[in-house]
């Protein structure tokens, strides 16, 4: 199986690529290596992922579509944990609208253009409930930051092409 995995380069994105290549899948990570946690760090990452046998891309998943569609081709698991993180006050919104909802719909279309795709799984956040993230996954959203909002944002985009049948997807909360 060909598992695209967003993020690569991240904690816990270097942690699914190792573990699916360690499987016998073929990996393909893609990651564009922003600042906001140690580039050192997600340097050493990518460079474990490498030796584990994945082929890593440094794309930008908000930039050029057709170097997404090119990238997906011949995918049948996509995992995106790819996001603009945290719950700064000194990153600005656009940086936030930028990495988690243009990039998740730039891939959710090069996904769509995908003949082999069997599932696209969105991690989101439990940033999406706001200040009470300790609530059932039953409890309404009410994100309380930018990175929550573009993360729900990000979530429901998957699954509304997954309920109009275009996509096959599902979303996941991770919790810290």
């Amino acid at each position: 199986m060909k598992i695209l995995v967003t993020g690569a380069a991240g904690f816990i994105g270097s942690h699914v690529c190792e573990h699916f290549a360690k499987q016998g899948h073929e990996v393909v990570g893609i990651d564009c290596f922003t600042p906001y946690y140690d580039l050192t760090l997600k340097r050493l990452n990518a460079e474990d992922i490498q030796k584990a046998g994945v082929t890593l891309l440094e794309l930008d998943l908000a930039g050029d579509v057709a170097e997404l569609v090119t990238a997906v081709q011949g995918t049948n698991v996509i995992f995106h944990l790819a996001a603009q993180p945290g719950i700064s006050a000194g990153t600005e919104f656009d940086t936030y609208l930028r990495n988690n909802v243009i990039a998740t719909q730039n891939l959710i279309t090069a996904a769509q253009k995908s003949a082999d795709l069997h599932l696209f799984i969105n991690i989101a956040t439990s940033s999406v409930y706001g200040y009470h993230a300790t609530s059932s996954e039953e409890a309404i959203p009410q994100p309380t930051s930018h990175y929550g909002v573009t993360k729900l944002t990000a979530e429901q985009l998957v699954l509304a092409e997954s309920r109009e049948g275009r996509l096959p997807a599902c979303s996941l909360r991770i919790f810290s």
